[in-house]
């Protein structure tokens, strides 16, 4: 008898934290559901726009492989460096100085590119949020310009980059 009575209750209480978890698992997803929904509303609003948004991500992915050439190339200056019988010679180089100066302006000028680039995904967003569709398109216009804007200054510091790896071979 005290065999079925415990039985019992190990059964009830089983069934007990079963159905909290339930209950608890189905609570979970609600809470999560609204977010979802922002989204889709997001990427609805976003549909018309599909073109810009290739270009854009096309963009950025030149921007990453720009960013890797740059990075290659500046292990080729090390190793040249480092190469090199008197290390720390080349600052005293009027040329290096000067395409190091140049690469210093460069890197400004992208900071603020990229900083304008902020503030216009921040500015996309609140046209978003009011269902803009003028502002939505301009502000994604901007972005691409400003990406086109950084690419290209990538690109400059690329060559550079080439121009110094040439002095350091002399």
């Amino acid at each position: 008898m005290k065999r079925v009575i415990i039985w019992a209750a190990a059964l009830c209480l089983g069934i007990g934290i079963f159905a909290g978890a339930l209950a608890a698992h189905a609570q979970g997803t609600t809470s999560e559901q609204p977010h979802h929904m922002h989204r889709d509303h997001m990427w609805k609003q976003l549909a018309p726009y599909k073109d810009k948004l290739h270009e854009k991500n096309r963009l950025k992915a030149e921007y990453y492989g720009l960013k890797k050439e740059a990075v290659m190339k500046k292990d080729t200056l090390l190793q040249l460096h480092t190469k090199s019988n008197k290390p720390g010679s080349w600052h005293k180089n009027p040329k290096m100085k000067q395409h190091h100066q140049s690469m210093k302006k460069l890197h400004m000028e992208m900071k603020s590119l990229k900083n304008q680039e902020k503030a216009e995904k921040k500015s996309l967003r609140a046209a978003l949020k009011a269902k803009d569709k003028a502002k939505i398109s301009s502000h994604l216009d901007q972005m691409l310009l400003i990406q086109k804007q950084i690419n290209q200054k990538l690109a400059e510091r690329n060559k550079m980059l080439d121009t110094m790896i040439q002095e350091m071979k002399k």
